[in-house]
Order: structure tokens, then C-alpha cells, then sequence
């Protein structure tokens, strides 16, 4: 199954568990935290309450009432993020354990200039949809990194080809076959199975986000 991780992440204190939680939490820290920034928190705030959210999830083992059969792994996680910010005991008991807590490390100012790309295509500020956005995007960050660690014995090829995966620029073909030193019609055949094999990456990437 695809949603092994979420799974795994939702046994009861199993140390595969708590390592399945925290590479949930830092795949998919982005997007909450950028939630929580456009609903007005202070990068402060925000890295606190994410922290503080991370923490009880760790603690009410909440990953285990995720259902893909009652919809999308993302749509669960925002779901409990919005819940957890309503329940205002909660939220204050867990902002003070988790003020003093690091779940999971990650960059707050990394993450305000991926912010300020962001927001220019989004001039309405809809949270709800530049949520969706970065969860799409960050999925396919984590599609090309894949991918190109499939060419990690052959580094260049990567870089010389992965221009091809979102354009069809074939006039090109010609200065890469040369770069490479192979034929235009390598070049192509290696094009085509470059963009099977992400179309097939996303697929298992998203596969865990759909009912």
C-alpha cells in the first residue's frame, strides 16, 4: 500500500512508528507552515504551533483515525491542523510542552523566501488554495529528487536532460547530443524513459493523497 508510511507512523510506540512520524512531519512541514503564516501567525508563532501540533500528534497518536477510504492524506492533516488550532485547551496545553520541543528541525526562513515565490502566484491569498499549491508542489520537488538519485552514477545526464520533463523543446536536442556526446536519437530515447519514469514516481508520490 501506498500509505505504508501513514500507517506505519500511526503504531502505538513502535520505534518504526516514531521513525515513520518524523519523516511525515518533515516531508510535509512546508505546507502546514505556510497555512499558518497565511492565516496571519508570525514566523514565530507559526514554527511554535507547528511544533507544538507535531507534538500532539505524537502524543494522541492521532495518524491513527487517518482513513483513505474517507478521503486524501492531505485533507486529513490540514483537517487536524484546523481542529487543533479550534480547540484552544489543547492548543495551550501543547504549545507549552511544544515551545520547549523540536519534533522536527526545519528552516522557518528557508521557508518565508519559498513564501514570497509563492504568494506572487497567488494574488488573491485563498490559504485553502495555496495549500493545495504547495502540497503540489512540494510532491513534485520530491518526485525530481527521486529521480535524479536515479542517476547518481551518471550526474550529467540528469542535468543536461531534466530541462526535457516539462518542455518539448526538440531543437535543443541537437546542443544536448553534443554536450553528451551521443546520438539525437539517444538523446530522445532517453527523454522519453526520463519521462516515464517521473510520471511513475508521481504517481506513488501521489498515490498516498487520494482516496
Amino acid at each position: 500500500s501506498h500509505w505504508s508510511p501513514v500507517l506505519a507512523a500511526a503504531g502505538d510506540g513502535k520505534p518504526e512508528a516514531t521513525n515513520a512520524l518524523a519523516l511525515l512531519f518533515r516531508a510535509y512541514w512546508y505546507p502546514l507552515f505556510a497555512y499558518l503564516r497565511s492565516r496571519g501567525h508570525a514566523r514565530d508563532e507559526a514554527e511554535d504551533l507547528l511544533q507544538a501540533f507535531f507534538l500532539h500528534m505524537f502524543e494522541k497518536q492521532t495518524l491513527g483515525r487517518a482513513d483513505r477510504l474517507k478521503g486524501s492524506f492531505r485533507g486529513f492533516l490540514i483537517g487536524a491542523l484546523r481542529y487543533f488550532l479550534a480547540n484552544q485547551r489543547e492548543l495551550s496545553a501543547a504549545q507549552k510542552r511544544g515551545g520547549q520541543v523540536r519534533i522536527v528541525s526545519f528552516d522557518a526562513e528557508e521557508a518565508e523566501r519559498r513564501m514570497l515565490e509563492d504568494a506572487s502566484a497567488d494574488p488573491a491569498g485563498d490559504a485553502e488554495r495555496a495549500f493545495d499549491r504547495r502540497w503540489a508542489r512540494l510532491i513534485m520537488e520530491r518526485a525530481l529528487a527521486e529521480l535524479e538519485s536515479l542517476y547518481g552514477e551518471r550526474p550529467e545526464i540528469f542535468a543536461s536532460l531534466k530541462g526535457f520533463l516539462t518542455a518539448s523543446d526538440e531543437t535543443r536536442y541537437a546542443v544536448v547530443a553534443a554536450q553528451l556526446d551521443i546520438s539525437q536519437s539517444l538523446v530522445k530515447t532517453k527523454v522519453h524513459r526520463m519521462r516515464r519514469q517521473l510520471r511513475d514516481i508521481l504517481r506513488r508520490e501521489v498515490a498516498v493523497d487520494v482516496r
